[in-house]
């Protein structure tokens, strides 16, 4: 274990580092979370910075690996990194100050400071897509020293994820990530999905975690048996369809107004 940690930090010490600033946020999150007995949308107002500091938390950390095996000069590779540390420090900054102050941090704009914080957030997200933009572009025109496998793995993982972009830009046009209701109201326990109407969060969900969800698949399949005759690409090409089809229908089922899960 010690010797993997060793290896990430020298492959990528500003993403590294802010990992683990982030794993310091998320644990200082967690400690306010029983002290605090305000709400917002009717869950306690620290959950949403939790939820985001660990979300983004794994973000960085898949980034130390989904830039690493590019053949990128050490210039370019600290410039892209601090590029999707800073949009990242940016956008929990925002959420942590807002929930503060007992305000929403996304589709605020009637709060005068959340009116300038929320276009921020969201331009600081469109940059961190276009990083990947990027990236998936280099994982296609340049050479990389992985397997055929895992590199359909990633480049699968990264088209699905900048699909998030759809999703996330139908949120914030309609200032409300509920289709059918106001936000806020009965929700799935943590991530607050809707359990009565449609909620654009749950696709967009699925869609920024293909990019650890299809790696991961390529480096098991790798190490298990399988009972089943398919090639290792193949798999991995036919998980990715049925991944992306999920992800549009759960994108559909919100659309419709209905939960993904309905209590």
């Amino acid at each position: 274990m010690l010797e993997t940690f060793t290896q990430v930090f020298a492959a990528n010490k500003t993403l590294a580092y802010g990992t683990l600033v982030f794993v310091f946020i998320s644990t200082c999150i967690l400690l306010l979370i029983p002290f605090e007995s305000r709400e917002l949308l009717g869950i306690n107002l620290w959950i949403k910075p939790l939820k985001f500091a660990i979300s983004i938390m794994i973000f960085l950390a898949t980034s130390v690996f989904m830039l690493e095996p590019l053949p990128y000069t050490k210039p370019w590779v600290n410039f892209l990194s601090w590029v999707l540390l800073i949009t990242m420090l940016i956008e929990i900054f925002c959420i942590i100050f807002q929930a503060s102050r007992g305000q929403l941090s996304h589709f605020n704009v009637t709060d005068p400071i959340g009116s300038v914080m929320f276009p921020l957030m969201a331009t600081a997200i469109t940059v961190a897509y276009l990083v990947y933009a990027v990236v998936l572009i280099d994982y296609f025109r340049l050479e990389v020293n992985l397997s055929n496998e895992l590199t359909w793995a990633i480049r699968l993982g990264i088209i699905i994820f900048l699909f998030g972009a759809v999703t996330g830009f139908m949120m914030g046009g309609n200032l409300k990530h509920s289709v059918g209701v106001a936000d806020g109201g009965p929700g799935l326990p943590f991530t607050n999905w809707s359990t009565v109407a449609g909620d654009l969060r749950v696709s967009h969900f699925v869609s920024i975690h293909a990019i650890q969800v299809l790696p991961l698949l390529a480096l098991s399949l790798k190490a298990y048996n399988r009972p089943f005759p398919l090639k290792d690409l193949q798999i991995i090409f036919v998980f990715s369809a049925l991944y992306f089809a999920f992800m549009v229908l759960t994108l559909i089922q919100a659309l419709l107004g209905r939960p993904f899960i309905r209590l």
